[in-house]
């Protein structure tokens, strides 16, 4: 990565290309969990990789991209989505609207018993606070470590570390234990299929 980051930042446009290639659709996918405004996200994309790329020789080495990414697009879909006064703030929103429908690969998930159990999962996700869904999003599906994702969600380290407990705690709660393995299996493996 630090090989492409150095093409990119010497002006390399292939490597811009392999940078936004490597980075839409996470971006896209953790956007879409804000608004279903495809067009704002996508533009949101759009803008921050042109920012990037405008100031690309000012930047240092960058050695967790993908954090800065994340950080950089959260802020800019959360300043959109003031400007158009869609919601007065990105906090707001997780309270009332974070999306945790998961995309499932339905040649994956056939048989009708994985999906009453991929359903069951879903609504053990909807039982959580809003910010525990993103901090499950951040972790599992994107594979964000934790001191990303206090960056990102610009809480503490031990905050994040406690609403994830706390999300866990109520998901085993929420669940019998022969279903809590099974069902964490189908949730990553759905989550997985999205990518």
């Amino acid at each position: 990565m630090s090989d492409l980051w150095t093409r990119f930042r010497n002006g390399d446009a292939d490597a811009f290309g392999e940078l936004i290639h490597t980075h839409y659709q996470d971006l896209y996918h953790y956007g879409i969990r804000f608004t279903k405004d495809e067009e704002l996200v996508k533009d949101c994309i759009q803008e921050l990789f042109l920012s990037i790329w405008k100031s690309r020789a000012s930047f240092t080495e960058v050695v967790q991209l993908k954090y800065y990414l994340l950080k950089s697009f959260r802020r800019k879909v959360s300043r959109e989505l003031q400007r158009n006064k869609r919601i007065k703030t990105l906090e707001l929103h997780f309270e009332t609207g974070f999306d945790t429908e998961l995309s499932i690969d339905h040649t994956l998930i056939k048989e009708e018993a994985t999906l009453e159990l991929a359903k069951k999962v879903r609504a053990i996700i909807s039982r959580l606070s809003k910010r525990q869904q993103e901090i499950i999003y951040l972790r599992f599906y994107l594979n964000t470590d934790m001191e990303e994702i206090a960056g990102i969600m610009s809480l503490n380290r031990q905050s994040v570390y406690n609403l994830l407990h706390e999300a866990l705690k109520k998901m085993k709660d929420n669940t019998d234990h022969d279903i809590l393995s099974v069902s964490v299996a189908v949730l990553l493996a759905a989550m997985l299929a999205v990518s």
